[in-house]
């Protein structure tokens, strides 16, 4: 009798660990920290120092610098399945994150911030360029496809929703608003500019979250210690802005429900539902009197941690890694001037993949439930559905094991609404009609 009680138990271990080891196998996982060092300003030559592109690997916590670019700073760098983009002053360069060797380059000038949208590049630019503030280029070589007119100034961040690209445009150091460029990528040309007023000046990062745009609007340089956070509805037009009473820097991600960013020169978290600070000191201020500041930073929402490089612009360089309540795990050696960082994310095939998730939401408009096919490539791990008011109206964690998911919206109110998927690349989302 034992024997038999042994073996069911061996068998029961059996099947919980292949179903494990499957889940884990479905699961993403974080591959490489890459950040890109701009290196110490030298005004004349000859210069010394350069900027840098390296990989921290948080399991062994080794870092490899394995390109040097010969420019002195650095303006973004993003990641799409294994391929990385970094902008470099005068240069934008493709790199296999497999193997670490370059695919490409080209020369570009006014660099500002990167994206990716489907099989694009999309290229944002600031001072010197005067017009054509945004550039696009084919994702699989860096060769120009479309450059978009009318844009009214210098821009940064750039995020995409409901097929519209959207492209802040902060106007520079002498910007008096903050503007929302809409690109359509059909025809890559300006299709609305919404001006979102003297209260979103400085406006930089852009995150799509619950059916919104969020900005986070940067105090301006020599400004009063204010910032603000933009929310823009992409569905019907609308927006507001919460001015807040604390200096406001980068956007570094999001995770839940929570907006992590500067904030006092340290890192502070805004809460997207209630648009209010949730805290402003999870990371104090590293020593900006003694001109030691944060210069980036990136939030893993896998693991929970938040990674910043932190320096003094001349000297030094460090990252890093917290927990998101603040809590220090570790660091690890930068460049100086370490201002730009991504988080490269990698499911088991390691696959690349530079084309939008197919996914399908049928019937559309729905009368008591839709059904929701979930793309073959991707990994996803929730859902969530609002209404047009931002409230959450269902929540659902979505295991690796479904591709079809069936939501009864029976009783939901007769209107539109926005499902958010969290995948392996970062939020989509999709909407659909109650009818």
């Amino acid at each position: 009798m034992k024997k038999n009680y042994f073996f069911l138990f061996a068998v029961l271990i059996l099947t919980c660990s292949a179903s494990l080891l499957h889940a884990q196998q479905k699961s993403e996982w974080v591959k490489d920290v890459i950040s890109a060092n701009g290196g110490k300003f030298e005004g004349t030559p000859p210069y010394t120092d350069f900027a840098t592109v390296q990989a921290y690997d948080p399991s062994t916590q080794m870092v490899d610098v394995f390109n040097t670019i010969y420019t002195q700073s650095v303006q973004d760098v993003v990641i799409n399945g294994n391929i990385a983009y970094v902008a470099a002053q005068d240069s934008i360069i493709m790199y296999n994150l497999d193997t670490y060797e370059r695919m490409a380059a080209i020369a570009d000038s006014g660099l500002s911030k990167l994206y990716i949208y489907k099989n694009a590049l999309i290229v944002s630019k600031q001072y010197p360029v005067t017009r054509f503030f945004v550039e696009v280029l084919d994702a699989n070589n860096l060769a120009l496809l479309a450059l978009v007119q009318n844009i009214s100034g210098e821009c940064a961040g750039i995020v995409a929703a409901d097929d519209i690209v959207y492209v802040a445009v902060n106007g520079g150091f002498m910007g008096t608003s903050g503007k929302l460029a809409a690109i359509n990528p059909n025809t890559w040309t300006l299709s609305n500019e919404y001006d979102l007023g003297q209260p979103a000046v400085g406006i930089y990062n852009l995150f799509s979250f619950g059916g919104y745009i969020f900005s986070v609007n940067k105090t301006p340089y020599g400004g009063a210690d204010t910032g603000s956070v933009s929310r823009f509805n992409y569905l019907t037009g609308d927006f507001s802005t919460k001015v807040l009473g604390t200096r406001i820097g980068d956007g570094f991600g999001i995770k839940d429900n929570l907006l992590y960013l500067k904030m006092n020169e340290g890192m502070g978290s805004y809460n997207l539902q209630t648009q209010s600070i949730a805290d402003t000191t999870i990371v104090p201020d590293p020593g900006s009197l003694l001109y030691i500041t944060i210069h980036a930073g990136a939030i893993d929402y896998v693991n929970s941690r938040a990674y910043l490089h932190i320096g003094n612009r001349n000297t030094f360089g460090i990252g890093i890694v917290t927990t998101l309540t603040g809590d220090s795990i570790t660091s690890f050696p930068t460049g100086i001037n370490a201002e730009a960082i991504a988080i490269d994310y990698r499911t088991p095939t390691g696959t690349t993949s530079l084309s939008s998730t197919p996914l399908s939401i049928t019937p559309n408009p729905a009368e008591d439930h839709i059904i929701i096919r979930l793309s073959e490539e991707e990994s996803f791990h929730s859902l969530k559905i609002y209404d047009l008011t931002g409230r959450t109206i269902l929540s659902r964690n979505i295991s690796g094991f479904e591709k079809y998911i069936k939501v009864d919206c029976s009783e939901f109110p007769s209107g539109l609404y926005v499902i958010s998927f969290r995948t392996s690349d970062g939020i989509q989302t999709r909407k659909f009609i109650k009818k």
